[in-house]
C-alpha cells in the first residue's frame, strides 16, 4: 500500500498502472482488450497494446479475428477500434459520427450522399465474405467512384468490419458485420450508450475528470458530464472522479514493482486515455512534447497529437522507442529522456518479446545518444 504521505500524482501513477493492466496479469489478449474498452486497431500497435498487458503467442491474438471474438469498428474520437464483440454495439453507439461528416471524404471518392447510399446494398452483397479492397473494387466495379472508401465509411456506420492479415502493418480485408458475426450490430440509444461508457471508462482510466473523458470519448464536456452523472462517483482531488464502489481499494492502492518496465506502442489505451493534463500522471509536463506527435497547430504534445510509443520505468515515462523491419531482421531504437533512466539489459526481454509476436528472426537494439 502507498504511504499516505505520497501526492495525488503519484498515487494517480500507481492506480492507473494497476487499473490498466501493466502488470501483465490478463489471462488472454481478449481479457486485456475488455480491460481497457478497446485498443486503436491500426497494427502494430493493437497487439502491442494487448502484449504490455498479457502475455501470449501469436496464434490467440490471430485468434481474436479468427474465432470472432473481436472486431475492428469506430469508438472513441471517431478512430477505428479492436473491441471486444459483446461491448462492440454500445461503444460504436456511444461515439458514433453522423455520416455527413464525411461529406469531403464522399466526395473525394466520386460519391454523393444519396449515390452511397444506394450503393450500400451492393457492397454489402460482395461482402458476405471478406475482401480486399482492389477484389471489392472488382466486384463492385463503378466508374469514378472508390468503392473501398464507401466500404470504409460504411464500417463507420457499423455495417462493415476490417479484417486484419498481418500483425506488423494493415492489410485488411473488408466483410459485412451480419455475415461475420451472424447478426446486426446491437446499437442502444447514443445517451444510453454514453452513460454506460462513461461506467467503463471510470473503471479502466479513473480517477479522472469529465474533461478527461470527454477528450477520450470524442464528446462535449456537456454530454460527458450528463453521462457520468448517472453514476455514484467520489472525487479524490482535483476532480479527478472514481467509481464510488473503489473507493476503499483506491486507499489502499499498492505501489508500482520496483524497476517496472512497460513498452507501450504507438496509440496505446494510456497515452490516449487523458486529456493533457491528465497525463501527468505517466509523464512528466517537461517530457509532454516529446511524448505525442506534432498535431495540427498544436505543437508536439498537443491534446490532439497521436501518443508515441513510450517507455515506462516504475509507471513513468522515460524514454520513446520505435522499431523497423528489413525483412524479419528487427532493429529498434531507444531515446532515453534522463542520462541513464533506462539500460539495454532492462529492455531486452520486453523487446525480444515483442520480437516474437511480430515474426522477427532476430532484433538489434541500440540507445540513441
Amino acid at each position: 500500500m502507498l504511504s499516505r504521505m505520497a501526492s495525488l500524482t503519484e498515487r494517480l501513477r500507481a492506480w492507473t498502472w494497476h487499473a490498466q493492466g501493466l502488470a501483465r496479469d490478463a489471462e488472454s489478449p481478449g481479457q486485456a482488450l475488455a480491460n481497457v474498452i478497446g485498443a486503436y486497431s491500426s497494427h502494430p500497435s493493437a497487439p502491442l497494446t494487448l502484449l504490455a498487458r498479457a502475455r501470449f503467442e501469436r496464434t490467440p491474438f490471430e485468434g481474436l479475428d479468427g474465432d470472432r471474438r473481436a472486431v475492428r469498428l469506430p469508438g472513441p474520437r471517431g478512430s477505428i477500434f479492436l473491441l471486444p464483440v459483446e461491448t462492440a454495439g454500445r461503444i460504436c453507439a456511444a461515439t458514433a459520427y453522423p455520416v455527413a461528416k464525411f461529406a469531403s471524404r464522399l466526395e473525394w471518392a466520386g460519391l454523393s450522399l444519396p449515390v452511397y447510399e444506394a450503393l450500400k446494398p451492393r457492397v454489402l452483397e460482395a461482402l458476405a465474405e471478406p475482401l480486399a479492397a482492389a477484389d471489392l473494387e472488382r466486384r463492385v466495379p463503378v466508374p469514378g467512384v472508390k468503392v473501398d472508401v464507401a466500404a470504409r465509411l460504411m464500417a463507420h456506420e457499423g455495417l462493415v468490419l476490417r479484417l486484419a492479415g498481418s500483425l506488423r502493418t494493415d492489410k485488411l480485408r473488408y466483410v459485412a458485420t451480419e455475415a461475420w458475426i451472424g447478426a446486426p450490430l446491437e446499437t442502444p440509444s447514443m445517451p444510453e450508450s454514453l452513460a454506460w461508457l462513461a461506467a467503463e471508462y471510470l473503471r479502466a482510466f479513473g480517477p479522472a475528470t469529465i474533461a478527461d473523458f470527454a477528450w477520450w470519448a470524442g464528446v462535449t464536456r456537456t454530454a460527458a458530464r450528463a453521462a457520468i452523472a448517472a453514476h455514484e462517483t467520489v472525487d479524490v482531488g482535483g476532480g479527478h472522479l472514481l467509481p464510488a464502489a473503489s473507493l476503499a481499494a483506491w486507499e489502499r492502492t499498492p505501489p508500482i514493482p520496483a524497476a517496472a518496465i512497460s513498452l507501450l506502442p504507438k496509440w496505446d489505451a494510456l497515452t490516449m486515455g487523458y486529456a493533457r493534463a491528465g497525463r501527468a500522471r505517466f509523464i512528466d509536463a517537461a517530457h509532454l512534447a516529446l511524448a505525442y506527435s506534432r498535431s495540427g497547430t498544436g505543437g508536439a504534445g498537443a491534446t490532439s497529437g497521436d501518443g508515441l510509443p513510450l517507455v515506462l520505468y516504475e509507471g513513468r515515462a522515460v524514454a520513446t522507442w520505435g522499431h523497423t523491419f528489413a525483412g524479419d531482421r528487427m532493429t529498434v531504437t531507444v531515446r532515453p529522456w534522463e542520462p541513464r533512466s533506462v539500460s539495454l539489459e532492462a529492455l531486452r526481454p520486453g523487446l525480444d518479446e515483442i520480437g516474437r509476436l511480430l515474426g522477427a528472426s532476430s532484433i538489434d537494439i541500440s540507445l540513441a545518444s
